[in-house]
């Protein structure tokens, strides 16, 4: 069983949210400073969703685009619960670390689905549906002592070459490129995250440090995709709608 397996299963941890938690090659001891190339990295994600939020500003058309504040607002807030567990390393900051990726992740698909897929309410709870299922079966077939905790993302992984093929048989060879991009700099990200334990006798530092790095380039880069439009969005709908004129 592997390390961040053992500390989940562990029983006092699920009772005690600050229990303290180890799953990662950097961290040797305790302390908020255990981690510090892990903590340091969450930048990646800070950056992005600042360059975001310039991007947005300096764009007028592209504000009234559903998602254009809040993508990089949790892009944001994903680099600052991940510092918090790579400094804290408890139950209750994982759960930090965790959240706002879900929600960034799903808030994405969702709004890919209605704005730029522009499929039907129906269609897009069933692919949504879709969606998790993929990522519960991956998660499942998965070798979690393997994978180090990235099988939770192959479902998102896959989604991501779909969205990228979606472009281009659209057309839209620079959505297609971006989002292409993204997919391939996400391998790199799991790869590094899975293989952070097994190189930690060669390199006491893990490679952790670089899943963030290069997810905060693909935060961006998927981002920037959605929200780059050809025209004018004259307003919002409620449920996350483009709406024309």
């Amino acid at each position: 069983m592997d390390k961040m397996t053992q500390e989940i299963a562990n029983p006092s941890l699920i009772l005690d949210p600050f229990a303290p938690i180890d799953q990662y090659c950097e961290r040797t001891a305790q302390g908020l400073l255990a981690e510090p190339m892990n903590l340091v990295t969450n930048l990646s994600f800070i950056i992005a969703g600042l360059s975001i939020l310039k991007f947005v500003r300096n764009n007028p058309h592209i504000q009234q685009r559903p998602g254009s504040q809040l993508l990089p607002s949790l892009m944001i807030t994903i680099g600052l619960g991940s510092a918090l567990f790579h400094s804290l390393a408890n139950l209750w900051s994982m759960w930090a670390d965790i959240i706002p990726i879900g929600v960034f992740v799903l808030t994405y698909l969702w709004l890919f689905l209605r704005n730029e897929a522009k499929v039907s309410l129906f269609t897009s709870i069933s692919l949504f549906v879709c969606f998790f299922l993929l990522s519960f079966v991956c998660s499942k077939l998965a070798d979690g002592q393997a994978a180090n905790g990235g099988e939770a993302y192959f479902g998102t992984w896959i989604t991501l070459f779909g969205i990228s093929c979606y472009y281009g048989g659209r057309g839209d060879p620079r959505k297609f490129l971006a989002v292409g991009s993204a997919a391939l700099t996400f391998s790199l990200s799991l790869f590094f995250r899975t293989v952070d334990m097994r190189l930690c006798d060669q390199w006491s530092m893990g490679t952790h440090l670089l899943w963030h790095v290069f997810n905060g380039v693909v935060l961006f880069l998927v981002t920037k995709a959605y929200l780059e439009n050809t025209g004018p969005v004259l307003k919002s709908h409620p449920l996350g709608v483009d709406s024309g004129p």
